[in-house]
């Protein structure tokens, strides 16, 4: 008679730390992307909130000429394409977030997809194509697995102090 069969055992999977390289490179891959189609870093993207600097002007002698710069910081919504953020396409305009898909200065409220549409693909237009976001991605990739690579001692090195400290189960290089 043939032995029986056991139950297999139930493999325990721990929980996978919080790995900092590969945060980078995902924060690095969305930089471009967001710096391609939408004009903005990551943060300002999914916030909103910007820092923009414009030129002041002075008329000295009838003469319009630039006599400094002032620099703004909060939610600016902006419509002519240059940087759109998650809250302006989804139509948070207000302080109170009120405006949702309607009206103010949400994209969706003034033309809806088209609108969104032709606004990133003004921006990929200015910012290069096509080509040099892809470029970009492509070589941050390399660029990573190149220093994974190379850095593989040094990491090594620092995930067993995390480990001696009682950190490694939680964050990891």
């Amino acid at each position: 008679m043939p032995p029986r069969r056991k139950a297999k055992k139930t493999r325990r999977s721990r929980k996978q730390a919080f790995n900092l390289m590969s945060a980078a490179q995902t924060y690095a891959n969305t930089a471009i992307l967001t710096r391609a189609a939408f004009r903005t870093n990551p943060i300002e993207f999914f916030t909103g909130q910007q820092t923009i600097t414009r030129d002041k002007y002075a008329t000295v002698g009838g003469v319009r000429q630039v006599v400094g710069q002032t620099t703004s910081t909060g939610y600016m919504p902006i419509l002519n394409g240059t940087a759109l953020t998650l809250p302006e396409i989804f139509g948070k305009d207000r302080a109170d977030g009120a405006s949702i898909f309607a009206g103010g200065y949400s994209i969706m409220g003034h033309g809806g997809m088209n609108a969104f549409t032709d606004a990133v693909r003004e921006n990929i237009r200015l910012n290069g194509g096509l080509v040099v976001p892809v470029v970009q991605t492509i070589g941050v990739n390399v660029g990573f697995a190149v220093a994974r690579k190379l850095l593989a001692k040094q990491r090594r090195g620092i995930n067993k102090g995390l480990k001696m400290a009682g950190l490694r189960k939680d964050v990891m290089v």
